[in-house]
């Protein structure tokens, strides 16, 4: 079994073991019980009918719309990220496997602009944390395409009477303008998905831009060796997200897929991102 498969099989069973409540077939409504106060490393929406799980970006926005700072997930992020980096991104992500099953249909393919891959932050900044404190609207979560996919149309298809209140999950009228901009947007990155290696990842995605961050920092990091690199771009071919990692072994848009690893100039590292550094001015030092 190769590297991609196994991968794909991870990301398959996280996406289950995520989602695995099924409660909500008696009780019409989404779960709200211990696990839910927990986050998981990864896009996950919280209103998703079967998620045991909350999705740390919605938290945030959550937090935000409340005025009150997250310590307890901020923690685990920078945990998670000083550890393995956006590792999470290339190997938990059930939205991340989805851009890489569409990218294999057979189609014109387009390369996104390396340069637009800031925008994650400028989302972050504006959709996550800013509007939702301003507004106490949660507005990355209402057009969030992975939220469409996995809560609104699932909601909107369903709509059960929910027994408590003898009502329908999904009020009528409700379904208007945003849900048709929500079904826009995820249609187009669908469309997007095919044309494109992991568009949403590496433009969008507020979490891979926290968890990216710390690429460069990270306990489990990606070592190349220069000295005998001769640009065949085999890695670039490889990769998900489209980079060169000979060019920036700690990039933040990285996903640590470790797809690379069939160069075999290019290791895995472990230990302080200080001692990769260090070995590689040795290295330059000595060459």
């Amino acid at each position: 079994m190769d590297l991609s498969t196994i991968r794909y099989t991870i990301q398959w069973a996280t996406a289950v073991l995520a989602n695995i409540y099924f409660g909500f077939l008696g009780t019409k409504q989404v779960y709200q019980g211990a696990l839910k106060s927990a986050c998981v490393p990864f896009l996950n929406c919280h209103s998703c009918p079967s998620a045991l799980f909350s999705c740390p970006v919605g938290t945030i926005q959550h937090f935000m719309t409340i005025h009150k700072f997250p310590y307890l997930l901020t923690s685990f992020l920078a945990f998670v990220g000083l550890s393995t980096g956006s590792l999470a991104c290339g190997w938990l992500c059930p939205f991340g496997l989805l851009q890489d099953i569409l990218y294999k249909i057979k189609s014109v393919k387009i390369s996104v602009p390396g340069k637009l891959t800031g925008m994650r932050y400028l989302i972050l900044l504006f959709l996550v944390v800013l509007l939702p404190y301003i507004t106490q609207e949660t507005w990355f979560s209402k057009l969030c395409p992975m939220g469409t996919l996995q809560a609104a149309l699932p909601w909107a298809v369903w709509n059960p009477i929910i027994p408590v209140y003898g009502e329908p999950a999904v009020a009528v009228g409700t379904l208007g303008m945003l849900f048709g901009a929500k079904i826009v947007i995820l249609l187009s990155f669908l469309g997007l998905f095919v044309l494109a290696k992991r568009p949403f990842c590496r433009l969008i995605c507020p979490l891979g831009a926290i968890l990216g961050f710390f690429n460069r920092y990270s306990f489990i990091g990606l070592r190349v060796d220069k000295k005998d690199c001769a640009g065949c771009q085999k890695c670039r071919e490889k990769c998900p997200v489209d980079i060169n990692v000979g060019d920036d072994p700690g990039s933040s848009t990285c996903v640590r897929c470790f797809e690379c690893l069939d160069c075999p100039n290019v290791s895995v590292s472990v230990g302080t991102r200080n001692s990769f550094e260090a070995d590689v001015n040795e290295g330059k030092a000595n060459g």
